[in-house]
């Protein structure tokens, strides 16, 4: 099967890239927005660079950012059977979606209809929520499509946000060969999102790395490492005092405190079920 590949830097990109590499499948091009390009060959300040690896094995990269009639022009130049696409945050035309004779497909770190929007692991960690990662159809609205293939992802406690990515991609690579497969042979089933049950979530701001004390202390525990690597500082109010924290330390869901504690620079903090183990960095 001839692929477009579509994605941006990062291993939700990479990851099912390489997969498909070591496949039976040929991928003839990558789509990507402003790939580097230096004396005709791409550069990359980070080595999850979908556009260098490509690059480096000689499939053609088409730059996503030019108008749209380039783009078309040179898509019908290679052939096309199925465009995929993970972690681009642009509308493709219609037009270039009709260009794939079987398809547009879209991988998701989320268990779609929940969490559609542009950083779905941050949410499902803010919240808690059972998290996964699916493959749908693409649609006009964004995340919207029927959903194709789809599959919960079990995370380790404290996992980081790099660690969340990697496992959301190796799960979103095997369900990317499975979907391919049963499309080779026609048996490929969809089913579509109901809308009643969905959700959208914008990028996090400051305020949103709240530490809620109604929280169970393992939750609040794996919202803060998953979220470490976007660099804000945390907030929680515990009674009428209010704390900047700064890194999760541990958790305790069989310990009990009435009010908080602080030794140093660490302060142990009493949530709904267990405590936190938290350095903070003042008292507001």
């Amino acid at each position: 099967m001839n692929i477009l590949y579509i994605g941006s830097s990062g291993v939700l990109s990479l990851i099912p890239f390489q997969k498909l590499l070591s496949s039976e499948h040929s991928v003839t091009a990558v789509g990507v927005l402003n790939p580097i390009v230096l004396h005709d060959k791409i550069i990359a300040l980070e080595n999850s660079s979908l556009s260098l690896h490509a690059d480096q094995q000689n499939i053609p990269v088409i730059d996503l950012s030019q108008p749209m009639d380039l783009i078309i022009e040179q898509c019908k130049k290679i052939s096309i059977d199925i465009i995929l696409m993970s972690c681009f945050g642009k509308r493709l035309s219609e037009e270039m979606v009709a260009l794939a004779k079987l398809g547009c497909f879209n991988m998701h770190p989320s268990l779609l209809p929940s969490y559609r929007g542009p950083e779905p692991i941050f949410w499902q960690m803010k919240y808690g929520s059972e998290a996964g990662v699916s493959w749908h159809l693409v649609t006009n609205d964004f995340d919207a499509g029927d959903v194709v293939k789809q599959k919960v992802v079990i995370l380790d406690d404290g996992a980081s946000y790099q660690e969340i990515s990697d496992a959301m991609a190796d799960e979103g690579a095997s369900l990317m060969m499975e979907m391919l497969t049963e499309l080779s042979i026609a048996n490929l089933s969809v089913s579509p999102q109901d809308q009643a049950l969905s959700s959208y979530y914008p990028y996090p701001t400051k305020q949103d790395f709240v530490i809620d004390i109604s929280w169970s202390s393992q939750h609040a525990f794996n919202f803060m490492r998953a979220t470490e690597a976007f660099s804000y500082p945390y907030f929680c109010e515990i009674g009428n005092h209010h704390y900047m924290l700064d890194k999760a330390l541990d958790y305790d869901n069989n310990d009990n405190l009435q009010e908080a504690e602080v030794s140093g620079n660490t302060l142990n903090i009493p949530c709904n079920e267990g405590v936190l183990i938290a350095t903070f960095t003042g008292k507001l």
